[in-house]
């Protein structure tokens, strides 16, 4: 193995190595340097940077953030483009990764607290628009994980190779997580949107239905729910509500209350759901309305702690969430009407929103 000094590179200015081009070389070598993640990677060789570049009109050298999570690593394009490589990703994904990069370290994303935490939290990359086919995020049957969509596989785990190699995130180092969980391995999923009497979560977010838009959010994981026997839309709405409100979930750690959870609808309940409530702000409130337990619910020692931060309203209820406008719901999965599934916030973490940017 030897060094390769970057003048000889052009524009690529990362340090470069020569390596035994077996696959295996690289990754012994990713695990001996603790910048893979236990799978092995695609070789991030000078040509496949420079094939990766060519998804982005911006420079090699463009600085994209200076405090990447949670040791205020320097991200620029370049680096990127290289966890972007070894994750599997082709050109027209880079852009996606850039603008997840650009969400985590927003101020309100608490970029820094979701990567130090003791809880398991992981960023979760949403994606809206046109493009979902192309990119082959999954959507559909699956989408969370086992559809095997290559834009959905690669977009997330390059997010999670910055996280690592730029900001530094290490399980019991970095990051005290007492578990994880396996969305830190990346996790991808887009809206079906054409499935929805609702405007997209990008669109509610201010963007049109032409645009590219990439939302990170910092779920603590997956609460799959399931329902068979209610005939009422307002009743499953009140299930629904009650199952969000986890009671011992991170939404009521007694922190500011910037949680939010993201529900994923099946497009079978959204149809129904539409009928009942035809604008997506009835749905929010309806689900907020029953997103919260009694203070006597709780332990005494448990509701003295939820008093003291302020969580308990005139009626003595303890919301899951501060406002509707906290619960998204989204419109995604297969075609069986019987399933969905909760994407609770880490409790102090706002979802960000960026527009794509291509050549």
């Amino acid at each position: 193995m030897s060094t390769v000094l970057p003048e000889d590179r052009g524009l690529l200015q990362a340090e470069s190595i020569e390596l035994d081009e077996s696959p295996e070389a690289l990754y012994e070598l990713s695990m001996a340097e603790k910048w893979g993640d236990g799978v092995p990677l695609i070789p991030p060789t000078d040509d496949r940077i420079a094939a990766m570049l060519k998804g982005t009109p911006r420079l090699p050298s463009d600085i994209v953030a200076t405090n990447v999570p949670p040791k205020h690593g320097v991200a620029t394009v370049e680096l990127i483009a290289i966890n972007a490589v070894m994750a599997g990703c082709l050109p027209h994904h880079l852009p996606l990764v850039i603008a997840a990069i650009e969400g985590v370290v927003e101020s309100s994303y608490n970029g820094y607290g979701l990567a130090a935490t003791t809880g398991s939290p992981a960023t979760y990359v949403i994606f809206n628009g046109p493009t979902r086919d192309d990119l082959e995020i999954d959507y559909k049957a699956g989408c969370l994980g086992g559809a095997g969509g290559r834009g959905s596989m690669t977009v997330g785990r390059a997010v999670q190779f910055c996280l690592r190699n730029l900001g530094g995130m290490r399980a019991g180092h970095t990051s005290r997580t007492v578990f994880g969980q396996p969305g830190r391995f990346g996790v991808c999923f887009a809206e079906w949107e054409e499935r929805s009497e609702w405007p997209s979560l990008a669109m509610r977010r201010g963007f049109t239905r032409e645009q590219e838009v990439v939302t990170v959010h910092g779920g603590m994981g997956t609460m799959a729910l399931c329902d068979m026997n209610t005939a009422i839309d307002r009743d499953l709405c009140y299930l629904l509500g009650k199952s969000i409100a986890s009671p011992m979930g991170n939404l009521y750690v007694p922190l500011k209350m910037r949680g939010e959870a993201v529900i994923l609808i099946n497009p079978m309940w959204a149809a129904r759901f539409a009928k009942t409530f035809p604008k997506m702000e009835s749905l929010q409130e309806c689900l907020y309305e029953n997103a919260w337990y009694p203070i006597d619910f709780w332990p005494e020692i448990s509701r003295e702690s939820l008093y003291e931060s302020e969580r308990v309203d005139s009626k003595g209820r303890v919301h899951a969430v501060t406002g509707p406008d906290r619960i998204q719901p989204l419109v995604c999965g297969g075609l069986g009407n019987l399933h969905c599934t909760i994407l609770p916030s880490w409790g102090e973490s706002e979802m960000q929103s960026k527009l794509v940017v291509r050549p």
